[in-house]
């Protein structure tokens, strides 16, 4: 295996702890709106552009409902939790001591996100980490979102690094199988949502999804946090 020249982290739900946010918006939506939703559900729909999230509820639910009204409500939902967690979404564990480690090593990073260049800057400033990833790819400077690579595969260009010297850190289905379509290394980093709820209602899921243990399958590596990348790159560096 080729040596790491590089890291591509992914932000909601690995760099920033938004996912628990973003589940708790779409659990008052379910049951509002009165869908299924679980943590399969999530990780179907997390890592994709808003377009892409509003044709994954259809395919999900059906072309009949009106997501775009659930949508927006969600939107709405994931403003309120954040207020009412004082406006910060914190930093996932170990995020802090895997930037450091690649500062150490001189290891060039990126962040790919298929979030909106104005929503990862401003998420990324309430956690002081702006700075922190030299190269951004964001979701408004591509035409495909994940799981087609094509995030991955512009912010190692901008790195000078080829894919396969690239680990990617991702915490959804969609965002490993990016990585894997573009010929990265795919590090699995679960943001386990199974403890937060769900909603088993009237609208059912109309199609069949994977569980967490299918993801981390597909992926290389799967740590239990970005603490624990750190010794994957020692021992491919080695």
């Amino acid at each position: 295996m080729e040596r790491v020249g590089a890291v591509i982290f992914d932000m909601d739900g690995l760099v920033l702890d938004t996912e628990s946010i973003c589940y708790e918006a779409y659990l008052r939506a379910a049951r509002r709106f009165d869908f299924t939703f679980d943590e399969r559900v999530h990780m179907y729909l997390a890592g994709r552009t808003e377009d892409a999230v509003i044709s994954g509820l259809r395919r999900l639910y059906g072309p009949d409902k009106d997501v775009i009204a659930w949508r927006r409500f969600i939107v709405g939902q994931k403003a309120a939790v954040l207020r009412e967690r004082g406006l910060r979404a914190g930093k996932r564990p170990g995020v802090v001591e895997l930037l450091s480690f690649l500062t150490r090593r001189g290891i060039p990073h990126a962040l790919a996100s298929s979030s909106s260049a104005r929503l990862v800057h401003d998420s990324l400033a309430s956690e002081r980490l702006v700075d922190a990833f030299p190269v951004k790819v964001t979701g408004d400077m591509v035409r495909r979102s994940k799981p087609d690579p094509e995030a991955f595969l512009r912010a190692a260009a901008l790195l000078q690094v080829e894919p396969s010297r690239c680990l990617v850190l991702e915490d959804s289905a969609a965002g490993v199988r990016a990585a894997v379509a573009g010929g990265f290394i795919p590090v699995f980093v679960h943001d386990d949502m199974s403890q937060e709820g769900r909603v088993d209602g009237a609208c059912k899921v109309l199609m069949e999804l994977e569980d967490p243990r299918g993801v981390a399958r597909l992926a290389r590596f799967a740590p239990a946090d970005l603490a624990g990348v750190i010794p994957i790159i020692e021992q491919l560096n080695a």
